[in-house]
């Protein structure tokens, strides 16, 4: 059996509860109400019956009743008869069955000819005379004793299909609403599933100003947004990596076909094998590279933080890339404060600095200069790395960060060789360590004027 959805579960236990309430309250009211008139009435019964007592006298062994006896109040008949049932006096309910079987200051249900009546008896007695009875009679029906409460249930029970039929149409509109933006949902994820295309959205509002439901929607509209900028990422990822790697296996591949072709000039050889041996470094290079941001982004790469002087740092780093900054004919200037201490992985630091150092000179003016700076304040360590060459144009500025991109002008300067081609994954590990270490890193550059980069770690 098809199981029902729950908008329509929903609807039915709105309705069920609805009526559940509608019926309790007015069973309540009833019971309540009930106990009301019952007592009421027979204080009524009891009233009427002790007045009537009032009015029967027995004088000098004669029974006498006032002519302003009240045989009939609110429902209530007072009868005056004898021990054997016989009636003197007053009136009798129709259907009320003959007297007999008084019991004094008692009410009493007593069944009659297709209802119950409440009776209460009071004894009058004298030697003469005999025992003489006043009995109170009185319906036992709540219909008879309150007529009005009658037609109000006969209301009740006549408006409860359609307070049921009001609670269902109510309940399913309800449901209705709520649940229109989930089927939205399912269809939306429906066709991203079917087509393959990420860029479907739901759109039924924000996530500041909606029910709970269009917030989910709106969450996962930005989760979409996050998957699709993820999957965008990884193919651009791949399609890069890829070109990386074509370039020196065709290399390689080349330079294996020279030296089998000119197996008999030991020169040949050596050249062909020096090439393969430093496409094989820039690969292994590239792959390494690859894998540390790889483990970054799954969070496996763990930072072993110890207090260092990263100033330094910023001079070993400095010392390192002297030599490949004489080959360009640019000096190194380092402007590092001691005692800039700070909790920090001095192996990815170090990596830091390089990077940045490396960038400078590749990108540097031939005869110009790299400045490295550290410089610690209350509140932050300031590191900068600055150099005069070929700056980086506007339209760059906010992509420099993409793994393996390069703009147009750096590419052209990487054409002189090489020795100066980058791979386009340095700056964003350099990112990646600034941000492990809780700071911020900035680029101030103007194209032909030189580049800045500006970092700040927190001293505490």
């Amino acid at each position: 059996m098809k199981r029902l959805s729950i908008k329509n579960r929903m609807v039915l236990w709105y309705a069920f509860s609805i009526l559940a309430i509608i019926v309790l309250t007015m069973a309540l009211l009833l019971a309540v109400g009930d106990s009301l008139i019952l007592d009421e009435t027979e204080k009524n019964l009891m009233s009427l019956t002790d007045r009537a007592v009032r009015d029967v006298r027995i004088t000098n062994g004669e029974l006498s009743i006032d002519e302003d006896i009240t045989y009939y109040n609110d429902g209530a008949y007072v009868v005056v008869c004898r021990e054997d049932g016989t009636v003197i006096s007053g009136l009798l309910a129709e259907g009320f069955p003959p007297l007999s079987d008084f019991a004094e200051n008692e009410i009493r249900k007593i069944p009659g000819e297709g209802r119950d009546y409440y009776t209460y008896d009071r004894l009058i007695e004298n030697q003469k005379t005999g025992k003489i009875w006043v009995r109170g009679i009185t319906s036992a029906e709540l219909n008879d004793m309150a007529p009005s409460v009658m037609k109000m249930l006969k209301g009740f029970l006549t408006a409860l299909p359609v307070l049921l039929i009001i609670a269902l149409a109510g309940g399913w509109m309800i449901a209705r609403q709520a649940f229109a933006p989930l089927s939205k949902i399912i269809d939306t994820a429906e066709k991203i599933r079917q087509s393959g295309d990420l860029s479907g959205r739901i759109g039924l509002g924000d996530i500041e100003d909606s029910d709970e439901v269009r917030r989910t929607a709106a969450v996962f509209d930005e989760m979409l947004d996050q998957i699709e900028s993820n999957f965008e990422n990884e193919k651009r990822f791949t399609n890069n990596a890829s070109h990386e790697l074509r370039t020196p296996v065709a290399v390689i591949k080349a330079q294996s076909e020279y030296a089998l072709d000119n197996l008999d000039d030991p020169e040949e050889i050596r050249e062909s094998l020096t090439e393969i041996k430093k496409q094989a470094d820039s690969m292994s290079s590239l792959i390494a590279q690859l894998l540390r941001l790889s483990r970054a982004d799954r969070g496996i790469e763990q930072l072993k933080k110890e207090t260092a002087d990263i100033s330094i740092l910023a001079e070993e780093s400095a010392s390192r890339h002297l030599h490949f900054a004489g080959t360009r004919n640019i000096t190194i200037r380092t402007d590092a404060e001691e005692g800039c201490y700070m909790e920090c992985d001095e192996v990815f630091i170090g990596r830091m600095f390089d990077n940045l150092i490396d960038n400078a000179i590749k990108y540097g003016k031939a005869g110009g200069t790299v400045h490295v700076s550290v410089r610690k304040d209350a509140a932050d360590i300031a590191v900068k790395v600055a150099d005069d060459g070929i700056g980086i144009p506007k339209e760059d500025l906010g992509h420099i960060w993409e793994r393996f991109y390069r703009g147009a002008a750096r590419t052209a300067a990487e054409s002189d060789g090489e020795e100066t081609r980058s791979m386009g994954l340095g700056l964003s590990m350099v990112q990646w360590i600034v941000r492990e270490h809780g700071g911020t890193i900035d680029v101030v550059s103007e194209p032909g004027q030189g580049t800045e980069f500006r970092i700040k770690f927190p001293t505490e």
